[in-house]
């Protein structure tokens, strides 16, 4: 639709990007590699054919419209205040599609090019498991995700497609699209939940939905944190791994009772999936790691979180500031080799 095409600022559409079959998210954008000045960037163009299918284009236009305004202002946002864990956009705008009548403008955001993703980089890793590369990038995710709480924002889908890597010694977050923001309103704020529902928190699945901004956003992104950090470790989610030690009549959608009625299933569920987890570590790093995948991926989110951030009252229970500092610290040993030879 856009190869070939030259941008209002200045950008050379050079290729579309197909979506591989393992691909999430993106279902309504079409992404491609645009260069300008020698430098190459990754283009998200909004798909209205996806509208114009969909029965009620008018609607869908308008919620795709939406969607893409928010994101772009988040994005700037972000920019602002500098958060240099959080990929960047470079540049937005519309440009019309030849050839096509009655289609509005397509709009367009353009994102600083990630060499990959960390479903790709551990693929590639395959069996020469690089502790030191793991943990930096677990400290850089859980830093882009402290850096938009503090900025009253939420990512509510960090998994492993949406953490993009930059060479060997940089990660950031990625893909805005499902963030929320405190005091605005996002097309998705009214799903349970907005990200993809495999790394779903247990109680959002459930359908428990805290009526607190901070307890129902914040509470999300610390257990998809701590399940990002299962999976780069294990192969396996913690919404995965606790659903597999469930009987299938307490699974979300056979139970018919409350979260609070199943939650001390999905404990016992839980405390399975953590200790085959442990089983599966080498003993120095399961004992940095195991704690802090415990605190937070807890499925009660009331306790969830760093014990001694809860403890200081007035503030946010779910801050992510001294996960940032035990992530960077587990990164500094593996990289003096304290886990390479272990196991």
């Amino acid at each position: 639709m856009l190869e070939g095409r030259e941008l209002p600022g200045g950008w050379q559409v050079v290729e579309k990007i197909e979506r591989g079959p393992d691909a999430t998210g993106g279902y309504f954008s079409v992404g491609y590699i645009v260069q300008r000045d020698g430098g190459r960037g990754y283009l998200k163009a909004l798909d209205y054919s996806i509208a114009f299918d969909s029965g009620d284009a008018a609607r869908v236009l308008e919620w795709m419209t939406s969607a893409y305004n928010f994101e772009a202002d988040l994005l700037d946002d972000c920019a602002a205040s500098r958060m240099d864990r959080v990929v960047r956009a470079l540049d937005r705008g519309e440009i019309s599609v030849e050839g096509a009548e009655n289609v509005p403008n397509v709009s367009y955001l353009i994102f600083e090019e990630a060499d990959g993703d960390i479903r790709s980089a551990l693929d590639s890793i395959g069996a020469a498991f690089d502790y030191a590369w793991t943990c930096r990038m677990l400290h850089h995710a859980a830093t882009g995700l402290w850096q938009m709480h503090r900025a009253d924002m939420a990512h509510q889908d960090v998994k492993p497609s949406n953490v993009l890597t930059f060479g060997r010694d940089l990660s950031k977050i990625g893909d805005l699209g499902r963030a929320s923001r405190r005091g605005s309103s996002a097309p998705h704020d009214e799903m349970e939940f907005a990200g993809d529902r495999h790394y779903a928190p247990p109680e959002l699945l459930y359908g428990q939905i805290a009526a607190d901004w901070i307890a129902r956003r914040h509470a999300c992104d610390v257990y998809l944190l701590g399940s990002l950090t299962m999976f780069v470790f294990s192969g396996a989610t913690a919404t995965a791994a606790i659903l597999s030690f469930l009987d299938d009549s307490q699974h979300p959608d056979d139970w018919d009772d409350t979260y609070a009625a199943v939650l001390p299933y999905v404990r016992v569920a839980f405390d399975r999936a953590i200790e085959e987890f442990e089983e599966a570590l080498p003993e120095q790093l399961a004992a940095a790691v195991v704690p802090m995948v415990r605190q937070l991926c807890d499925p009660d989110p009331a306790i969830r979180g760093h014990p001694r951030t809860r403890a200081i009252t007035g503030g946010n229970p779910y801050s992510l500031e001294r996960y940032v500092s035990e992530f960077d610290l587990l990164a500094r040993r593996a990289e003096i080799g304290m886990y390479r030879d272990a196991g």
